[in-house]
This record gives C-alpha cells, sequence and structure tokens, in this order.
C-alpha cells in the first residue's frame, strides 16, 4: 500500500507542478520571464510594454496547462481501465 501511496503522490506532484507553473505563466508573464532572466539568463529581460513576449509566455502557461488536462484525463483513464 505504501508504494502505491507513493505513486499517487508523484504523480499528484507532477500535476500540481505543471498546473502551478503554467497558471503563474498565464497570470504574470512578466514577472515569470523576468524570474527565469534573472535565475538562469535563458529569457531576454521582459518589460511590461513588451507584448510579444509576454503573449509567447502566456501560449507556453496555456500549453502547460493543456498538457497537465491531458495527463489528468490520462491517469483517470487508467485508473478506470483497472491497470
Amino acid at each position: 500500500m505504501s508504494r502505491l501511496l507513493g505513486i499517487v503522490l508523484l504523480y499528484a506532484l507532477m500535476l500540481l507542478a505543471w498546473t502551478g507553473v503554467g497558471l503563474f505563466m498565464l497570470l504574470a508573464p512578466v514577472r515569470f520571464g523576468n524570474l527565469v532572466h534573472d535565475s538562469f539568463g535563458l529569457l531576454p529581460r521582459v518589460a511590461s510594454a513588451d507584448r510579444g513576449k509576454k503573449l509567447v509566455l502566456r501560449f507556453i502557461g496555456i500549453a502547460l496547462l493543456a498538457f497537465a488536462v491531458h495527463f489528468a484525463l490520462a491517469v483517470a483513464a487508467l485508473v478506470r481501465q483497472g491497470g
């Protein structure tokens, strides 16, 4: 039973992480872009007037949320099958 609980917690953690990052990108793209820029230097700095960069970050956030929904539905279908 403890192995099953570990697997369930792992899947729940993955789902919450994808959902949290996706919502953060969707709701605060400037803050997320600057956080990634300051932490890793992967993205250029995002200003409030940068509509294109904010739009790209929001689309990536929507894609992460869609992936989280797909993941949840796939896990639910797997549980319904019994395997």
